[in-house]
């Protein structure tokens, strides 16, 4: 019996067992894992990871020819054999394991080509765009400074420090996903007909054209999703891994608008939907909005705030109707505003599930 509890993605992205399993080709693999899956492993979440790994890299109804994946081994055979005092996986000795042959040596490809990028000058080992095959792109960031990535459907992401972005070469062509270990701000085209996912560790973001920061680095338990502009939705890997073959998949994400995040306890599997710490203006009309009031209602000021900020503000209008506020919040931060907005009233503000709730009863003194 394999230590399976051990493992980690790669370990599973080697494992034929796993493999047959995910592609639905043995009836014991899949008995087996379909149990070992239903089971609270400590490294189930590294299973999940390979798991959407190996189904990203292969588009639906669009499974590799016999031929396809002959040529593939033997292409990464020839890069694995030019490799001096290697020793690699023995995977090869039957057709059977054709099929794991390739996937474990994807991993060995990409190895190999990032030693071989360690002997060039310092800013190309440093950042490296390795195609280990016609299956899979992995662009990782080694520099000290962001960089910037273009996706095949004109997407982009900037890439920061220590982050890596992996994605299938058929991205665009009926799915748009993509792997991030690290920290990224994505802007993403459009596109309702294939919506853009971004699998970062426990959590699955959800979109059709925005622009969001995703933060998830293995040593922090947290998984971050910010929204800059538009509609983002967040799920757990784990409820979606749950939901996969109900009959009638029920899945409820938390849905972000600009300037919200969640943060994902991967301890405590719980969402946590804030505003970022620094909101910023989004609408178009942002620049032309005065924040110079004198004797303007309330409910004026706030409106401005909300369509800057595109964020609600929840009060009670019958108690503020009369409040006016004379001030000049030119120049301040969202927090600021507040702050000198509840002054005013002789109350104050709460940030509650990505919105701002003013408690307030009176037009103070």
């Amino acid at each position: 019996m394999q230590a399976y509890h051990t493992y980690k993605a790669e370990d599973f992205l080697n494992d034929d067992s796993f493999i047959a399993w995910v592609y639905n080709r043995d009836s014991a693999a899949v008995a087996f894992w379909s149990d070992w899956m239903a089971t609270a492993h400590p490294n189930r979440s590294e299973a999940l990871l390979a798991k959407d790994i190996l189904e990203a890299l292969t588009p639906q109804n669009a499974g590799p020819t016999d031929a396809t994946l002959e040529h593939e081994t033997d292409q990464i055979l020839r890069r694995v054999r030019q490799a001096p005092d290697r020793t690699f996986f023995n995977l090869f000795g039957t057709p059977g394991y054709r099929i794991a042959a390739s996937v474990a040596l994807l991993l060995v490809a990409g190895w190999l080509g990032w030693l071989t990028l360690q002997k060039v000058s310092s800013l190309r080992s440093s950042w490296t765009g390795v195609s280990a095959r016609e299956g899979m792109v992995e662009q990782a960031n080694r520099t000290s400074k962001p960089v910037l990535v273009r996706l095949p459907d004109g997407s982009t992401v900037r890439l920061q420090p220590n982050s890596r972005l992996q994605h299938g070469a058929s991205f665009g062509q009926g799915v748009r996903a993509v792997l991030l270990t690290g920290e990224a701000f994505f802007d993403v085209v459009s596109n309702p007909k294939v919506p853009f996912l971004v699998y970062a560790r426990n959590v699955v973001t959800r979109v059709v054209g925005t622009s969001f920061t995703v933060k998830a680095f293995d040593e922090n338990p947290q998984v971050t999703v910010a929204v800059r502009t538009g509609r983002v939705t967040v799920y757990s890997r784990k409820e979606l891994e749950q939901q996969r073959n109900a009959e009638k998949p029920v899945v409820s994400g938390v849905v972000l608008t600009p300037n919200q995040q969640v943060v994902f306890n991967a301890k405590e599997e719980v969402f946590r939907k804030e505003l970022v710490e620094e909101p910023v203006r989004v609408s178009p009309r942002a620049a032309t909005v005065s924040f110079e009031f004198e004797d303007v209602p309330i409910a004026e000021v706030f409106r401005r705030i909300e369509d800057t900020y595109e964020i609600d503000i929840v009060y009670n209008e019958s108690l503020l109707q009369k409040c006016t506020l004379t001030a000049s919040l030119t120049g301040l931060t969202l927090y600021e505003q507040l702050r000198m907005i509840s002054k005013s009233l002789g109350g104050s503000y709460e940030v509650t599930d990505g919105k701002i709730l003013i408690l307030a009863t009176g037009c103070g003194e």
